[in-house]
C-alpha cells in the first residue's frame, strides 16, 4: 500500500504540468490570419508595418518602371498603370485575404512590364503604340480569365497562407518554359526583310501564344505568386529587426572610408611628389577625391579614374582592401547572426 501511494503521488503531480500543454492549444486564427498572420499577438502589427513596408518599395518600383518605359515606349506606361490597377483591383476583389500576395502581383507585372519592353526594343521597335498596349495586356487579361475559372481553387490557395514545399517548382519550369521559348524565337524577326504589319502580327501572336499558356497555369502562377508574397512579408518583418545593427555597421564602414581618405589627403600634403594620377595628371589630390577613392578602394570597386603611384600609398592601398574585405565578411555574419529567430514567436516567420 505504501508503495501504490507512492506512485500515484507522483502521477498526481506530472498530470497537471502536462495538461496545459495537450489540452490547451493555441488559439486558432481566422482565416486570413488578420493580414498578419504569424504567431503572437503582435504579429498582425508587425504584419501591417512590413505590408506598408512593402506597399511604398512596391510603388517606389513601379513609379521608376513607368519613368524608364515612357522615356523609350511613349504611352506604354499609361497602359501599365492602368493594367496594374485594373488587375490588382480585379483580384483584391476576388481573392480578399493575403496583401502581400497583392504586392507580389504588382511586383510581378512591373517585372513582365520590363521584360516586355526588352523584346519590344530588341525585335519589334518599329511596331505601333496600339499594338504594343494591345499585346502587352494580352497576357494579363488571360490571368485575370484563368484565375476567374479556378476561383474556387486560387483562392483556397490565398487563404491558406503557407508556404507550399519544393515539389512544385518543376511545375512553375513547365510553363516558364514554353513562354522563354517564344520569346527566343522573337531574335530571328530582325533578321527576316518583313514589313511592318508582318512584324506586327507576328507580335501579336506571339504574345497570343504567351497568354493561352498563362490562362492555362493560372493556377499555378498563382501558387508562385503566393510564395512569393509570404517570402515578401518575412524579408520585411525580418528587416525591422536588421535595423540597428545595419545602422552600426553602416556608421563604422563610413568612418573607416573617412580615415583612410584623410591618410590619402595627408600623405599627398607633406611628400614631396604627388601620389596620384587623376584622370591622366599627376597632381595632389583633394579631400572630397581623397573620400572617393577611399570609398571605392574599400569596396574594392577601382574604376581606374584616380590610382597610386607612389609605393608608400600603394601599401595604404592594400591594408584598405585587406580591411573591407574583413569588415564586409564579419559585418555582414554579425548582422545575419542578429536577424536570426531567437524566441518562439520568431521561428514562426517564413524565412
Amino acid at each position: 500500500m505504501p508503495v501504490l501511494a507512492w506512485v500515484h503521488r507522483p502521477m498526481d503531480q506530472i498530470v497537471p504540468d502536462r495538461r496545459p500543454r495537450t489540452s490547451s492549444p493555441p488559439p486558432a486564427l481566422p482565416p486570413g490570419g488578420g493580414h498578419g498572420g504569424y504567431g503572437g499577438p503582435h504579429s498582425g502589427k508587425g504584419a501591417s508595418k512590413s505590408w506598408l513596408g512593402g506597399a511604398l518599395l512596391t510603388a517606389l518600383l513601379l513609379g521608376l518602371i513607368a519613368l524608364s518605359i515612357r522615356s523609350v515606349s511613349g504611352n506604354l506606361t499609361f497602359v501599365l498603370l492602368g493594367s496594374v490597377g485594373l488587375v490588382v483591383g480585379a483580384f483584391h476583389y476576388l481573392f480578399p485575404g493575403s496583401q502581400f500576395f497583392t504586392l507580389a502581383l504588382t511586383n510581378f507585372i512591373g517585372v513582365y512590364a520590363c521584360i516586355f519592353v526588352f523584346f519590344a526594343e530588341s525585335n519589334f521597335h518599329n511596331i505601333s503604340p496600339l499594338i504594343q498596349g494591345v499585346a502587352f495586356v494580352l497576357p494579363l487579361i488571360a490571368f485575370l480569365g484563368g484565375a476567374w475559372w479556378r476561383a474556387e481553387d486560387i483562392r483556397r490557395i490565398v487563404m491558406s497562407r503557407r508556404l507550399r514545399e519544393g515539389g512544385h517548382f518543376d511545375r512553375v519550369f513547365l510553363w516558364m518554359a514554353p513562354v522563354w521559348g517564344i520569346g527566343a524565337l522573337t531574335f530571328l524577326v530582325p533578321e527576316q526583310d518583313m514589313d511592318t504589319q508582318t512584324i506586327g502580327a507576328i507580335f501579336l501572336l506571339s504574345m497570343s501564344a504567351i497568354a493561352a499558356i498563362v490562362a492555362l497555369v493560372a493556377r499555378d502562377i498563382a501558387i508562385f505568386l503566393l510564395d512569393a508574397g509570404l517570402l515578401f512579408e518575412g524579408f520585411f518583418q525580418q528587416s525591422a529587426r536588421l535595423v540597428l545593427p545595419a545602422f552600426a555597421f553602416l556608421t563604422f564602414y563610413s568612418l573607416s572610408v573617412i580615415l583612410f581618405g584623410a591618410i590619402y589627403t595627408i600623405m599627398d600634403r607633406f611628400m614631396m611628389e604627388p601620389n596620384f594620377v587623376i584622370e591622366g595628371v599627376r597632381r595632389d589630390i583633394t579631400f572630397a577625391e581623397g573620400i572617393y577613392f577611399s570609398l571605392v578602394t574599400f569596396a574594392t570597386v577601382g574604376y581606374g579614374d584616380i590610382h597610386p603611384v607612389s609605393g608608400p600609398v600603394r601599401l595604404v592601398c592594400g591594408i584598405e582592401i585587406v580591411m573591407g574585405v574583413l569588415l564586409l565578411l564579419f559585418g555582414f555574419s554579425a548582422i545575419i547572426g542578429h536577424a536570426r529567430p531567437t524566441s518562439r514567436s520568431d521561428r514562426n516567420d517564413p524565412l
